[in-house]
C-alpha cells in the first residue's frame, strides 16, 4: 500500500537581535567579535583571534583580524587549504613543530594573514595568544590581545588593540617591546579590494563603488606596501582577486 502522509507546518519568527555589540568566546582560539549595529546592512563589523598554530588545524593567524563596513569586507581571511592536494604533494602537513613544511604552506604562515610578521620570521608554534581586555562601550567597541607568546623569538612583548570607534572607524594598535637588535615589523591586511598606495602613510581600498582609506598614525615613518597573494607552490590556490596592503617599519633595538 502507499505509505502514509504527514503534514508539518513550522512557523518561523524573525530573530531578536541580541543586546550586547559585542561577543567574546573563550576556548583554546579566543575570538572577539563587534558590530555597529544588528540590523542596519552598512554596519561595520570586527572580528580578531588570539589562539596557537600548535592546535589541530591551526594556523600562524594569532592576532589576525577581519572587517566589514558598507556591506564589503575589506579585510579577509583566505581560509584553509585543501588537504587532499597538499598531501598528494608530498607535504609533511601533520608535523607541527617549528621547522616543519606545514609553515611553507602560504594559507598557514602569519606572512599571509591579517597580523604581524617581525623580521621575516614565523610566529612561535607554540605560543598561545589570548584575549586580555574587551569593552561593549557602543562608543568604544574593543578587544585586547596579548600576541607575547607568538612572538617570544623575536620581541620582548606584544599587544594588539582593536576597536570600533564611536561607530564611525576602525583602529588598530600594536604596542610592541623590540629586544637588544634593531627590528623591522610587517604589518599585513588581506583584501579582495583594488589598492592604491595615496602617500607616505595612507592608501585607498575600493570594491563594488565604496571607498576605505587605511592611514598609518604611528609610527611616523613607515614604507607603504602591496604584496602578491601568489602561493608559491602549484599544488596550493591559486588567491586570485586578492591583494595583500599594509607597510613595513624599522624599529629601534630596546
Amino acid at each position: 500500500g502507499q505509505a502514509p502522509c504527514a503534514r508539518i507546518f513550522c512557523y518561523l519568527r524573525a530573530p531578536t537581535p541580541p543586546s550586547s555589540l559585542l561577543w567574546r568566546g573563550g576556548g583554546k582560539n579566543p575570538v572577539a567579535l563587534m558590530r555597529t549595529s544588528w540590523t542596519d546592512s552598512a554596519a561595520i563589523f570586527v572580528g580578531v583571534k588570539g589562539g596557537s598554530a600548535s592546535d589541530n588545524h591551526a594556523h600562524m593567524d594569532a592576532g589576525s583580524f577581519v572587517m566589514e563596513a558598507d556591506g564589503v569586507r575589506w579585510a579577509m581571511d583566505f581560509g584553509a587549504e585543501n588537504y587532499n592536494q597538499i598531501e598528494q604533494a608530498g607535504v609533511d602537513l601533520w608535523n607541527r613543530t617549528q621547522s616543519s613544511p606545514r609553515w611553507q604552506v602560504f594559507r598557514y604562515n602569519n606572512l599571509a594573514h591579517n597580523t604581524l610578521t617581525v623580521n621575516g620570521a614565523l610566529q612561535d608554534v607554540t605560543g598561545r595568544a589570548t584575549i586580555v581586555g574587551t569593552n561593549g562601550s557602543p562608543s568604544f567597541l574593543s578587544a585586547v590581545v596579548d600576541l607575547s607568546p607568538a612572538y617570544a623569538s623575536t620581541l620582548a612583548h606584544a599587544t594588539r588593540g582593536v576597536a570600533i570607534v564611536d561607530g564611525d572607524h576602525v583602529v588598530v594598535r600594536d604596542e610592541l617591546q623590540t629586544r637588544a637588535t634593531p627590528t623591522t615589523v610587517r604589518w599585513t591586511m588581506v583584501t579582495p579590494a583594488d589598492v592604491r598606495i595615496t602617500g607616505p602613510r595612507s592608501a585607498e581600498l575600493t570594491k563594488n563603488g565604496r571607498t576605505l582609506r587605511l592611514t598609518v598614525a604611528e609610527p611616523a615613518v613607515v614604507t607603504m606596501k602591496t604584496w602578491p597573494t601568489v602561493s608559491p607552490h602549484a599544488y596550493e590556490s591559486a588567491n586570485t582577486g586578492t591583494t595583500m596592503v599594509g607597510f613595513e617599519a624599522s624599529v629601534s633595538a630596546a
